[in-house]
C-alpha cells in the first residue's frame, strides 16, 4: 500500500472526528474505531498486539514502555485494524519492540510490508502534514536545532527519533 494512500486514509480519519488538537487523541480515535484498548503485560519484548475476532478488535500494549512508545503502539496497531483488517475476519498482529529484518525476496511483501505500513499510519496520525507545517510556521521552529526538534515532539507527544523519521519522509527535514 502506498504512504499515500495511508495518508489519506489517516486524514479522512482525522476529519471525520474533526480532529486538529495536539497531541493527536489517537486512544480516543480507537475506541471511536470500535476498538477497546487495555494495557497487558505482554513481556520485554513486546509493545503491542491487534486481536481481531469476527470484525471486532482489541489493543493490548505494554504499560511498561514510556508514554510516547505506548502512543505510538496504540496508532500502530490503530493502522493494522484500519489497513490489514479488510484482509481477515479474524487475524492476531504482535508486536515486538525490536526486531531485525532482513532483507530478501519477501521483503516488499507479507509481514514485513504490512509493518512498515502500520508505522506509517502510526506517523501520519500521530503527526499529521498540516499540523506539523502549521507548528514549525507558528513556533518559527529552526528544524536542524535538536531544542526545537525535542519540543516539536513534545507537543506531538513522540519520541524524537519518530519525529525526526516522520519530517525526513515529508521532506521537511534534510537527511544528513
Amino acid at each position: 500500500m502506498l504512504n499515500k494512500r495511508i495518508e489519506k486514509i489517516t486524514i479522512q480519519i482525522l476529519d471525520e472526528y474533526k480532529i486538529n488538537e495536539l497531541p493527536v487523541p489517537v486512544n480516543e480515535i480507537a475506541i471511536k474505531r470500535g476498538l477497546e484498548i487495555k494495557a497487558y503485560d505482554l513481556g520485554e519484548d513486546v509493545s503491542g498486539v491487534l486481536v481481531i475476532k469476527d470484525g471486532l478488535g482489541f489493543i493490548g500494549y505494554n504499560p511498561t514502555e514510556s508514554k510516547v512508545r505506548q502512543r505510538f503502539t496504540i496508532a500502530h496497531e490503530l493502522g493494522h485494524y484500519e489497513l490489514h483488517n479488510k484482509q481477515n475476519e479474524s487475524a492476531l498482529f504482535v508486536d515486538k519492540q525490536f526486531k531485525v529484518e532482513f532483507r530478501n525476496q519477501d521483503s516488499s511483501t507479507g509481514e514485513m510490508s504490512r509493518e512498515r505500513e502500520a508505522n506509517a499510519f502510526a506517523a501520519a496520525i500521530l503527526m499529521p502534514e498540516k499540523l506539523l507545517v502549521k507548528e514549525i510556521k507558528n513556533h518559527h521552529f529552526e528544524l536542524s536545532d535538536d531544542d526545537n526538534l525535542q519540543e516539536l515532539a513534545k507537543l506531538f507527544n513522540v519520541s524524537v527519533s519518530a519525529m525526526t523519521f516522520r519530517l525526513m519522509n515529508l521532506k521537511l527535514l534534510s537527511q544528513y
